[in-house]
């Protein structure tokens, strides 16, 4: 079971209005669940009701508390250390102190303390509160062991973890899906339907920043239009939207509100930069810049349909990647491949005036290619679309390959891939059937739904189908 720590705990106690109904409801059922979280919370309460009860005392106890404190930090002349299971007894001039070597948590000490020196505890709020103030002050670590490298979200938790694996602090996120930057984020995203985490020294001081957004049923304390960014310490720097919406008074366009589909940075001549995609339930889609030090939207790229996957690749060799974007586009019906310089991406994508008005159609884009849609679709699921679902690299070849799926809306045994393979200029070089489209569509042939067998004509036809827009 994943316990609820100090801090969270405490601030619960204190001012319970800080968390959601939903988290409130957590933690409730939580410390009616874990005898351990549940001592934590008695412990603090103890040590609340402590000093709501002194708060009117003399004083004159300070001094004298403050006194025997300092003296006790000071080595006494003939002083020896008796050993008596977890504690050490020191012993000098007929007097004797308590020493804990066992490092239990801050306000279990402060608890201890209290019962055994009741007496030494009768002053008021002033100086009891120079003591709280100095047992829950969290001491950072040292440099080298203060740079994130793993972010988990497992059962409503996210945990962040050092370069030597230790926890550096959690926080409850009731309602997140789980995930972990230290699987692959295409696998997860197929699962989850979002980017959650994403560990990056966005500033390039060598210290990693925490990226974090909603999933898209808008379950938890993360909106998911909203990109959040937490430093080492867990500590919230910054939180950004996607910005505004750009009508263009046209009714095939429909908009609800964004959502964060994925984000990543990326390496160019002039910095770092980070990028993220949002998308609607309908359309439009959009990949913007984010200036995280401004706080601002730098330059964006709407596209008439879902953007539904990227790759960074280095297609012109000169030692920084350019952006690939895969998905549809809504206006003619078919998947899409759109490639862009980092530093310029702005601009609407190739579509029809039902979609975009015609003197809006322009865009950056190095390549905007079209990829055309099968006659299975309409055969097995009445749709006349496909999509790009992701990029697949050889390197040694020189060959980057879109992998579409064809009516994306079927069930998965249901499905039919094609494999359109291109050349680093995005010359087009060949056409694959994956097995699952020969299956799928023979049987489609032998029902009498579709008419054309699937020969070397057919890979032709498909070839000789994609659309260079630009």
């Amino acid at each position: 079971m994943t316990h609820i720590n100090e801090s969270e705990v405490e601030l619960f106690l204190l001012k319970d209005s800080e968390f959601s109904d939903q988290e409130r409801e957590f933690i409730q059922k939580h410390l009616s669940e874990c005898t351990e979280c549940l001592q934590k919370y008695n412990n603090v309460k103890l040590f609340y009701s402590y000093i709501e009860s002194n708060i009117n005392s003399d004083e004159k106890e300070d001094e004298i508390l403050a006194g025997k404190i300092i003296n006790s930090n000071t080595q006494h002349e003939g002083a020896k250390l008796l050993n008596e299971q977890n504690r050490a007894v020191k012993v000098y001039n007929g007097t004797y102190e308590i020493i804990e070597v066992k490092k239990d948590s801050l306000v279990k000490r402060a608890v201890e303390l209290i019962k055994i020196y009741p007496h030494r505890f009768t002053g008021s709020l002033a100086f009891v509160g120079l003591i709280v103030t100095l047992l829950f002050i969290p001491k950072k670590p040292e440099i080298k062991h203060v740079n994130p490298s793993l972010a988990i979200i497992k059962d409503n938790v996210l945990s962040v973890y050092n370069e030597m694996g230790d926890l550096m602090w959690k926080k409850g996120v009731p309602g997140m899906t789980d995930f972990r930057t230290d699987f692959q984020a295409d696998d997860q995203i197929k699962q989850v339907g979002t980017r959650t985490l994403l560990l990056d020294d966005l500033n390039n001081d060598g210290i990693n920043e925490l990226l974090i957004t909603g999933n898209p049923a808008g379950q938890g304390r993360f909106a998911k239009d909203t990109l959040y960014c937490f430093d080492p310490y867990g500590e919230l720097m910054w939180k950004h939207g996607c910005g505004s919406f750009k009508r263009l008074n046209t009714r095939s366009w429909k908009h609800n509100d964004w959502f964060i589909s994925n984000f990543f940075t990326i390496r160019t001549k002039n910095g770092k930069k980070l990028f993220v995609v949002s998308g609607t339930n309908f359309a439009p889609a959009k990949i913007f810049e984010l200036d995280f030090n401004a706080g601002k939207i730098v330059q964006e790229f709407y596209n008439s349909g879902g953007i539904i996957t990227f790759k960074l690749l280095d297609i012109n060799g000169d030692g920084y990647d350019e952006i690939i974007l895969g998905g549809i586009n809504n206006a003619f019906s078919s998947a899409f491949i759109a490639v862009f310089n980092p530093d310029s991406v702005s601009g609407f994508s190739f579509s029809t005036e039902n979609f975009i008005q015609k003197e809006l159609q322009q865009n950056s884009a190095l390549k905007y290619i079209l990829l055309p849609a099968t006659n299975y679709n309409k055969a097995a699921s009445l749709s006349d679309f496909n999509m790009v679902e992701q990029f697949l690299v050889s390197k040694e070849d020189s060959t980057i390959t879109a992998y579409t799926q064809e009516a994306p809306s079927l069930p998965r045994e249901k499905l039919g891939a094609v494999l359109y393979n291109f050349d680093f200029n995005w010359n087009i070089r060949g056409v694959i059937l994956a097995h699952n489209f020969v299956s799928n569509y023979n049987r489609l042939l032998a029902e009498g739904k579709v008419k054309e067998p699937l020969d070397s004509n057919y890979r032709k036809k498909l070839a000789e189908g994609v659309r260079l827009l630009k």
